[in-house]
C-alpha cells in the first residue's frame, strides 16, 4: 500500500496515555497514517492541514472542547468533514444517538475502551 493510499486518522486527546493506547491499538489493527493533537485548537488546525479520513476527538479538551472541534467541522469551509467522526468521552451517555447527526458525530467511544471497541467505533 502506498503512503497516499493509507487511511488517515487524526486523534485529538489531551491525555498522553490515551494517545499512546490508541496508537498501539491502531498499529495492531493495520497500517494507518496517524496524527495526534493534544488540544482542541491544534486539532482544528490539524483538520485543515491533514484532512483525515477518520477522526477521534475527546469531549473534554484544553483550549477548545470537542464540541468546539465538531462545530468547526460544520462551519469552517477550510475543513473537509472526515468520513467518520468519533467522540471519545468518559461521561456516560453524553449525547443520545438520535442527536448524533445534529452535532456531527457517527459514534461515541466510551473511555476507558478496549481494542474491539476502538475497532468498532472506527470501522463498523
Amino acid at each position: 500500500m502506498t503512503e497516499s493510499a493509507k487511511i488517515r486518522i487524526l486523534v485529538i486527546d489531551d491525555e498522553e496515555s490515551v494517545r499512546y493506547a490508541i496508537d498501539a491499538g491502531l498499529d495492531f489493527l493495520g497500517d494507518f497514517d496517524v496524527y495526534f493533537a493534544e488540544d482542541g485548537i491544534k486539532g482544528i488546525e490539524s483538520l485543515k492541514i491533514f484532512s483525515p479520513n477518520l477522526l477521534l476527538v475527546d469531549l473534554v479538551l484544553p483550549s477548545a472542547s470537542g464540541m468546539d472541534v465538531l462545530e468547526a467541522i460544520q462551519k469552517d469551509r477550510e475543513i473537509t468533514r472526515p468520513s467518520r467522526v468519533v467522540l471519545m468521552t468518559g461521561h456516560s451517555d453524553p449525547v443520545k444517538e438520535e442527536h448524533f447527526s445534529d452535532i456531527g458525530i457517527d459514534k461515541i467511544l466510551p473511555k476507558p475502551f478496549k481494542l474491539e471497541q476502538l475497532k468498532n467505533a472506527l470501522f463498523d
